[in-house]
């Protein structure tokens, strides 16, 4: 197996498309032998606070840490999906929750990976038991990254954008390819 892409996203809800929305979407490449691992694509889509409603600014806030502020800072969506687009086609993919990642978003349009991109088992499969449920309100990828790889050793921080948890997905990733997991 060559190289793996990590795909993380933040997303407008949970229900998937059409009602939810993508917002920001990173890849992160961890090298066929999973010592290391570099960030090839994060994006930002711009939109409106306003056009999203208060249950779905709540949960961006609470659920990854983003401020409405923030929103406008995006680039149009159109480049952010070729982008990712550009960063992922052709190549083998997984993510945390591929069921969700993809399934639920990029399967469809904009995104429209379909076809295009080689879908490797989720991440959270391969975890260790201890890993797989998170206690509280942390997010399963922060949960199984504090777990797998103590320390913070990609140095996220407390931020839950989707580059962060592309970096955490993608460190768990490389412990469990290390290990003979993956």
């Amino acid at each position: 197996m060559d190289e793996v892409h990590v795909v993380e996203v933040a997303t407008t809800g949970t229900s998937g498309f059409p009602r939810d929305r993508v917002y920001q979407v990173a890849v992160c490449r961890m090298f066929a032998d999973g010592s290391d691992f570099d960030t090839v694509f994060h994006g930002s889509v711009c939109l409106d606070p306003r056009d999203l409603g208060k249950e779905a600014l709540d949960r961006m806030s609470s659920v990854y840490g983003t401020n409405p502020e923030e929103l406008y800072m995006g680039d149009p969506e159109a480049d952010v999906v070729r982008g990712f687009q550009g960063s992922v086609f052709g190549r083998e993919c997984t993510s945390f929750d591929v069921n969700t990642t993809f399934g639920k978003y990029l399967c469809y349009e904009p995104w429209d990976t379909t076809r295009e991109v080689t879908l490797l088992p989720p991440v959270s499969c391969r975890l260790p038991r201890d890993a797989r449920t998170p206690v509280g309100d942390v997010h399963p990828i922060r949960h199984a990254y504090s777990v797998v790889c103590p320390g913070d050793p990609a140095e996220v921080g407390d931020r839950n954008g989707a580059l962060e948890l592309a970096q955490m997905s993608v460190s768990v990733l490389m412990v469990l390819r290390r290990n003979g997991m993956f």
